[in-house]
């Protein structure tokens, strides 16, 4: 049985006090966020047990303390400057600060040009192949591209390198060159490395490296269903830096949940809908007596006969991402979002008394009109009356509808990457407006992004190496960011609201993700028109051909 230890039973530093490197590379593995948001987070456990089955380096691991400003470490007493290689796992723009934070936290110089020698510190992370470039001044490199046979060679690289009493400077000029890796000053541009085939089947999907009652998803085995999203929202990231969409093996994942036998298995993924296995693999779940759980879903996927037999399964939450406040915006960002489909399963949803049902919005996409908010008025009744039709002579049906409302957030590599944010006094109008609709049906809880955060995100996401001074003064102000503006002499307007001539050269062009700049702008054209573009279609890219992906066809990496 493969053992996966629970993570409860990892004390900390007195853990082991006395354990030596013995000759292997010490890495330090930071997850910049805290120790909950760790443990429901694959990228970097799929990082930690690579690295563990290598046998050559030593890794420990360091999750960030709110309380003390500072990365901890989990296993040992050890700092984080008492490792040769650092690697920071960044997934949201907001870990920035955190990295920062951190370096300065254990007393490193902040910026790697004034760091001479060992140790070296590096990223890797979504955020590394979406724009990492506001706080690459902190780092020696990056590795740009999904965890596999490329970033286990370059971590042997440094290894050989600091056997052999390399400096910092000649380990860099070692790795330079080497795939997916970003070096400032001596690599111009870097190349995505993804895991792919000819099957466009998932390789080694990521899994659980501990289970915990600590983690977001508690006590869950997490597995990675499928990778990527055939549907190419226009707002959304992961549709594009994720391609192509690839879906694990259903007979892989039955052999891997069997050998760790777990009370729970947490299915992730991006288009679990998508997955032609699901109900399939959920049904061996059942029998296997496992419980699980899901992340968000699409309508389209939800029939009767699939709900009841979640219902049975003891699923209580369905969650559904609507997006766009009218047909005319869902359109737009090519959301797919068939209006009689939802209201047929939220009819069915009500109907089988489940819980809660959770329903994603965003406010602010571009040229958003006052009458799209009056059009979320029919939404809205038309909502509550397919949950009454479920609910039929009966006084019971969902027991709560809740509502959660993000800004819109331009970011790199989508269609919309040029275009700007509204104002935190617009949002707030629109949210107000928002929330009135709600409160005139019962049984509807509203929630809302803070604006003035979003719109950090939005800074930070289309940001350039200038930011890295915000950075700096964000840390000096311990995290404060209205103090850190004050003081910082860029202009925070010029990277959110402005929308980007479509000439103008980006940070992230220096990164090729593998979908060609001339697509998105295709799909930006589209987006004001209003046309929707089909899914990405089962065949490998190579007979596609649409988007660019299509130099994916001869090998596994760009």
């Amino acid at each position: 049985m493969l053992q996966v230890p629970r993570e409860d039973s990892i004390s900390g530093p007195s853990r082991s006090k006395s354990r030596e490197w013995g000759g292997r590379l010490p890495v330090a593995l930071i997850f910049p966020e805290e120790r909950s948001l760790a443990l429901s987070t694959l990228g970097w456990q799929a990082v930690y047990m690579q690295l563990e089955e290598e046998g050559t380096f030593h890794v420990q691991r360091f999750f960030w303390d709110r309380k003390e400003g500072r990365a901890v470490n989990q296993d040992s007493d050890k700092k984080m400057s008492d490792f040769s290689l650092i690697c920071f796992s960044l997934n949201f723009e907001g870990d920035y600060l955190n990295l920062v934070q951190a370096l300065q936290a254990c007393s490193m110089e902040v910026c790697s040009i004034d760091r001479a020698d060992w140790p070296l510190v590096m990223a890797g992370g979504p955020v590394t192949f979406i724009n990492p470039f506001p706080v690459m001044p902190s780092l020696d490199f990056i590795y740009t591209g999904e965890t596999g046979e490329a970033f286990l060679a370059t971590a042997r690289t440094l290894s050989n390198c600091l056997q052999q009493g390399k400096d910092k400077g000649q380990a860099l000029q070692a790795i330079a060159g080497s795939p997916g890796i970003f070096i400032a000053g001596q690599v111009q541009k870097v190349a995505r490395q993804v895991q792919t085939s000819a099957s466009r089947s998932l390789i080694k999907p990521a899994h659980s490296a501990f289970i915990s009652g600590q983690s977001v998803f508690r006590n869950s085995f997490l597995v990675e269903i499928n990778r990527g999203c055939p549907h190419g929202c226009r707002f959304c990231a992961a549709g594009f830096v994720y391609r192509p969409a690839r879906n694990a093996d259903m007979q892989e994942l039955q052999e891997l949940v069997s050998r760790v036998r777990p009370g729970k298995v947490g299915l992730m993924g991006t288009a679990l809908t998508d997955w032609p296995s699901l109900r399939e693999f959920l049904e061996w779940l059942k029998h296997e007596k496992i419980k699980f759980s899901l992340s968000s879903l699409r309508a389209h996927g939800l029939d009767r006969d699939f709900l009841e037999f979640l219902r049975k399964c003891g699923i209580r939450t369905i969650t559904l991402a609507v997006e766009g406040i009218s047909r005319a915006l869902r359109s737009a960002v090519n959301k797919g979002f068939d209006q009689e489909k939802f209201y047929t399963a939220v009819e069915e949803i009500s109907r089988l008394q489940f819980n809660t049902l959770k329903l994603y919005f965003i406010l602010g996409l571009p040229g958003e009109k006052p009458q799209d908010l009056q059009e979320l008025k029919i939404f809205f009744e038309e909502l509550q009356q397919a949950r009454f039709r479920g609910m039929g002579n009966r006084k019971k049906g969902i027991g709560l509808i809740s509502i959660s409302v993000s800004m819109f957030v331009p970011k790199p590599w989508t269609p919309l990457q040029w275009s700007g944010m509204i104002s935190k006094k617009a949002y707030e109008t629109r949210v107000k407006e928002f929330k009135k609709i709600c409160s005139r049906h019962k049984g509807i809880r509203f929630t809302s992004e803070n604006p003035f955060q979003a719109r950090i995100q939005g800074l930070l996401a289309r940001g350039d190496e200038k930011l890295h001074q915000l950075l700096i003064l964000a840390t000096a102000n311990n995290g404060r960011w209205k103090k850190a503006l004050e003081q910082w002499s860029g202009d925070m307007e010029y990277y959110t609201d402005r929308q980007i001539p479509l000439d103008e050269t980006l940070p992230w062009d220096r990164l090729d993700i593998g979908v060609d700049k001339e697509y998105l702008l295709h799909e930006w054209d589209r987006y004001w028109k209003g046309i929707m573009t089909s899914p990405c279609p089962d065949t490998c890219c190579s007979n596609c051909r649409r988007c660019g992906m299509q130099r994916f066809s001869g090998g596994h990496n760009l």
